[in-house]
This record gives C-alpha cells, sequence and structure tokens, in this order.
C-alpha cells in the first residue's frame, strides 16, 4: 500500500513540474537512482530495421519530438532498447548508451497512473564522440522509426 501511494504521490509531482516551453532543459526523474551501465548495441535485445535518417534535425533530441518506439507498459522498454541497438555512428561506428532518467510528464490513455506518461532520456555516444549525444524516447506512442541526425541505422 505505501508503494502504491508513493507512486501515485510522485505522478502527481511529476504533473506539477511538467516540461514548461520556457524550460531549456526539461527536468529529469530518477537521476538519483543508481545508473545502469553503459550498454553496447550487441549485448541485449535484436534490434529494429532503422533504414533512413530523420531530415527533422529536433526528431529525438527534443522533447517536443521524441523518437516514438511504441509498446506501453507491456514492450516499451524492450522496443526503447531494440531502437537503441539499431543505432550507428555517422560512419558506422557502433554506439553505447546509457538511460539517464524520465522527464517531460503528458497525457495519454497507455499512461501508468491517471493516464499520465512519461519520456526516457537516454545518453548516446560512439568511437570518437567527443560528448554524448541526449535522445527522448517515448515508449507510449508508436511512428515510423528514423535514425536522428548525425546517426545512421544498422542494416
Amino acid at each position: 500500500m505505501r508503494k502504491k501511494i508513493g507512486l501515485l504521490c510522485g505522478a502527481v509531482g511529476l504533473l506539477a513540474v511538467g516540461c514548461g516551453p520556457s524550460q531549456k532543459v526539461p527536468a529529469l526523474y530518477g537521476t538519483g537512482a543508481q545508473p545502469a551501465p553503459a550498454t553496447t548495441a550487441s549485448t541485449t535485445v535484436l534490434p529494429f530495421v532503422v533504414r533512413e535518417v530523420s531530415q527533422d534535425e529536433t526528431y529525438g533530441y527534443t522533447e517536443k519530438n521524441p523518437v516514438r518506439v511504441g509498446g506501453g507498459r507491456s514492450a516499451g522498454m524492450r522496443n526503447q532498447l531494440r531502437y537503441l541497438n539499431a543505432l550507428r555512428g555517422p560512419q558506422g561506428q557502433a554506439v553505447t548508451y546509457e538511460r539517464q532518467a524520465s522527464c517531460c510528464a503528458f497525457r495519454t490513455r497507455r499512461g501508468v497512473v491517471d493516464n499520465t506518461a512519461l519520456l526516457d532520456v537516454y545518453t548516446v555516444t560512439w568511437t570518437g564522440k567527443a560528448t554524448p549525444v541526449t535522445l527522448y524516447i517515448n515508449m507510449y506512442r508508436g511512428g515510423k522509426l528514423l535514425a536522428p541526425a548525425g546517426f545512421t541505422g544498422a542494416r
């Protein structure tokens, strides 16, 4: 019972904070948790097939235009990993990724508490990349999967 109350209180707090248009960087949730080790594409789940690169420079890079992998509560996390495993650097380099946190509360009938869901935020890098790239992923809504600008897809 205590766990349910904590979850509900956390969700209500998320609704109050959200990602307002005046924020340059959205509020991140779960950053105090122990970070998972960086994951490489070769160790987890089979990748999606991503053949095209988005022409929209904001695709995946902003909370307003996240990558939409779908799957919801049942398959959403697996779909996120399948998508990340399909990404490669600009010259086909293998990528390493790490989930950073969740952010940007939004309403959806597929949400966890009170029809509210969050985006997941990952940092992604590859050999030769000086600073990691931040990607926003939505596992509650599906869409056409493209590689963000600056990436290629596994073939």
